[in-house]
């Protein structure tokens, strides 16, 4: 797998389709897969998380999660091509976990939107199992939740906490969970249970379902304005590396 660096976040040139060709070799054996988000939202603001810049470093997976991560990746002449959304890649994990009967945790969102998109998935993928979920408002406590979800064992664990919380939590807790597959999914659950209504299919093509999203939504609107910002933040990163590789 070829890993390319955006202003020291490592990125890795990689396909839907090889994501999925990995999984068995997680699922039969005790290794852990973690499919986590590389966008410009998680690369501009995690400059000042280390714990989020380790735990992206540690993981399987770091999917360019975003169209500004290739366009970035060309203007820089690196090879991503393609984007790699994390919806997309829940959908495809679910597919899979339906074809081979395959478990499932659905952790975070509010209560009414877990239990509608457990309902959905459900009915969509009747042959996966659906070991459990837990709402992102929960009282129990961290140690609960860890304690309920590795006594339901689940093959695939969905996050959907929302950045930078999921992936913290993430980083504090995949040592201690009894799973093979692990993503970070954002809002997903909310597109999913019918609460959020996702892009147009037109914006989903043309790679604008984030622009779509920040419009109708004041609480991403900002998304707007840090994608030109990571852009020149991230040709700056790749000039100021140049010099300091020609002046050591």
């Amino acid at each position: 797998m070829i890993t390319e660096e955006i202003m020291g976040f490592p990125v890795d040139v990689i396909t839907y389709n090889e994501i999925i060709k990995d999984l068995p070799e997680y699922l039969q054996s005790d290794k852990k897969m973690s499919a986590i988000s590389v966008n410009p939202q998680i690369i501009v603001e995690g400059q000042n998380r280390s714990e989020i810049y380790e735990f992206i470093k540690k993981s399987t997976h770091r999917i360019p999660d975003g169209i500004g991560i290739v366009l970035v990746s060309k203007l820089l002449g690196g090879q991503i091509k393609e984007r790699v959304a994390g919806i997309e890649l829940m959908y495809r994990f679910l597919e899979y976990a339906n074809t081979y009967k395959k478990s499932i945790f659905l952790y975070g969102a509010k209560p009414e939107v877990v239990a509608d998109a457990a309902e959905k998935i459900q009915n969509d993928y009747p042959n996966l199992i659906l070991s459990g979920r837990i709402d992102g408002y929960t009282d129990l406590s961290e140690t609960e939740i860890i304690e309920k979800i590795n006594y339901s064992k689940p093959d695939f664990l969905f996050v959907a906490l929302g950045f930078p919380k999921q992936e913290e939590w993430l980083a504090r807790n995949i040592p201690q969970l009894d799973v093979s597959v692990f993503q970070d999914v954002g809002g997903s659950f909310d597109v999913m249970s019918g609460h959020v209504k996702r892009a147009p299919q037109f914006f989903i093509d043309i790679h604008l379902e984030w622009l779509y999203r920040s419009l109708i939504d004041r609480k991403r609107f900002k998304r707007i304005l840090q994608l030109p910002v990571f852009v020149i933040k991230s040709l700056c990163w790749k000039v100021r590396t140049r010099n300091d590789k020609k002046n050591s």
